[in-house]
C-alpha cells in the first residue's frame, strides 16, 4: 500500500494516538472493576469475619455452659472448649492447600482463561 502526499501519511499517527488513547482508557476502567471487586470482597469478608468471630464465641461459651452443666467443672469445660477449637484449627491448617489455595487458584486460574479466550474470540 502506498501512501500519497496529500496528508494520509498524517492520517496513520492520528489514528494510532486515538488507538493508544483508547487502549488506555479501557486498561483504567479494567483496573477501576478490579479494584471494585477486591475492595468489595475485603470489606464482605471484614464483615463476614467480624459475625463470625461473635458467632464463634456465644456458641462456644454456650456450648461451655452446656458442658459444664453436664460434667460440672466449669473449668474443665473451658479446657474441652478450647481443645476443640485447637483441634479445628489444626484440621484447617492441614487442609489449607485443597479448601482454601485450591478452590482460589482455579477461580484466578478460570478467570484469567476465560479473558484470554474472550481477547481471541472478538479478533
Amino acid at each position: 500500500m502506498t501512501w500519497s502526499n496529500n496528508g494520509d501519511a498524517n492520517k496513520v499517527p492520528q489514528e494510532a494516538e486515538r488507538i493508544i488513547t483508547l487502549l488506555q482508557q479501557y486498561l483504567k476502567l479494567e483496573a477501576i472493576d478490579k479494584m471494585s471487586v477486591a475492595a468489595t470482597f475485603l470489606i464482605v469478608g471484614g464483615v463476614i469475619l467480624v459475625f463470625a468471630i461473635s458467632a464463634v464465641h456465644f456458641l462456644s461459651t454456650g456450648l461451655v455452659k452446656s458442658l459444664s452443666a453436664w460434667i460440672g467443672d466449669e473449668i474443665a469445660a473451658y479446657y474441652i472448649m478450647g481443645g476443640v477449637l485447637v483441634l479445628i484449627i489444626i484440621v484447617f491448617y492441614m487442609n489449607r492447600k485443597s479448601w482454601v489455595e485450591g478452590p482460589i487458584v482455579r477461580s484466578i486460574s478460570q478467570s484469567m482463561l476465560k479473558e484470554v479466550e474472550d481477547d481471541e474470540t472478538e479478533e
